[in-house]
């Protein structure tokens, strides 16, 4: 039972419908905290859900990453269609290493705004900082909705599809 809920969580129609409901709060969180920000509001609620938002792609990005590895815990490789799902493992490292590196840059500099400007000095630039923040977010949300393609792409082109095809680009 165990084997077949994460099969099915593995599948790249799941994990790109897991994408769209990450993407949808993610561009919310964005608008909601760039307007925020051209507003003049207060810092904290936008740091949050900056932070918030980092710490979803993180986890969803190192799911994404070691998809071939939790493909193996769970002995799930070595099936006829395993040139098929090494390929999905590869497109879904790649985007989950992006989210991984963006979430984390995002909260970076949402952390270097709350530290002490004697620690690092972010006086009269915060705002700037936080816009930065949202930059990494942009470019998660560039990342997440190339993955969906992909997923999109390989489910069309069905288990057969040689290794070497473009969706893995």
């Amino acid at each position: 039972m165990v084997r077949f809920l994460v099969r099915l969580f593995l599948a790249p129609l799941a994990i790109a419908i897991l994408d769209v409901i990450i993407l949808v709060p993610l561009v919310i969180a964005i608008l909601e905290v760039a307007i925020g920000l051209l507003e003049g509001q207060e810092f904290h609620e936008p740091m949050d859900i900056i932070e918030g938002m980092g710490v979803i792609l993180i986890g969803w990005g190192v799911a994404l990453e070691e998809r071939g590895s939790l493909r193996d815990i769970f002995g799930l490789k070595g099936g006829a269609d395993e040139p098929w799902q090494v390929l999905v493992d590869h497109v879904c490292h790649g985007s989950g290493l992006g989210l991984l590196i963006f979430g984390l840059f995002a909260e970076m500099c949402v952390e270097a705004v709350r530290l002490p400007n004697h620690i690092i000095n972010t006086d009269k630039i915060d705002a700037l900082v936080l816009v930065g923040s949202l930059g990494f977010l942009v470019i998660a949300i560039y990342v997440m909705a190339r993955h969906i393609i992909s997923m999109v792409r390989l489910l069309l082109l069905g288990r057969g599809a040689a290794p070497h095809h473009p969706a893995s680009h």
